[in-house]
């Protein structure tokens, strides 16, 4: 299913430099998953700093697209979306920043790019996956609405709701202070 064959890709499905047999139980279960269905799943859950995230490790080895990330949703929740926007993928669909995104019982989703600066907070794993050494790897963040149907990305987005999405498409040191940023 890989894109790239093993001359190029340096990624840990395409490439075993000694150490696959060392990999955690997590970590080997990542590459099962991107040997198929074409990608995996990681969920950070909520804590006393910040809402918890789910993010893909997979996508750009498969297709080519740029791995996704969202953000202030319960770890089934989130995994069950971006399994969801996966599939689509799969057959097909091309992201990009900006577009809109349907998905069965959800509600009107859009993309934005994630700056390079965040990938080593919040994607330690997909960088490991990748070895950090590929060319940057793209991530794109999935919003979710408001009740009122508005993005963090537009005006009157209700409040309550801000702690919830960080907003990386920002360089962190505009990214306004808060638990995001916390540990940067």
């Amino acid at each position: 299913m890989p894109l790239d064959d093993a001359t190029t890709c340096k990624c840990v499905v395409c490439r075993d430099y000694g150490d696959r047999a060392r990999l955690d139980a997590v970590d080997a279960g990542l590459v099962e998953h991107v040997a198929d269905p074409g990608w995996g799943l990681l969920a950070i859950p909520e804590d006393h700093v910040s809402a918890g995230w789910t993010f893909t490790v997979g996508l750009w080895h498969s297709f080519r697209s740029p791995e996704l990330a969202v953000f202030g949703l319960d770890p089934d929740s989130g995994m069950d979306l971006l399994n969801a926007i996966g599939d689509q993928v799969a057959a097909g669909l091309r992201l990009e920043a900006g577009s809109p995104v349907t998905v069965a019982g959800a509600a009107k989703l859009t993309l934005r790019p994630v700056d390079m600066g965040w990938h080593r907070a919040f994607f330690g794993t997909a960088r490991g996956f990748y070895r950090a050494t590929e060319p940057a790897v793209p991530f794109l963040q999935v919003l979710w609405p408001d009740p009122a149907g508005r993005f963090p990305t537009e005006d009157g987005f209700a409040a309550e709701y801000e702690p919830f999405q960080p907003r990386l498409w920002l360089e962190p040191t505009e990214h306004p202070r808060g638990p995001w940023t916390a540990d940067l």
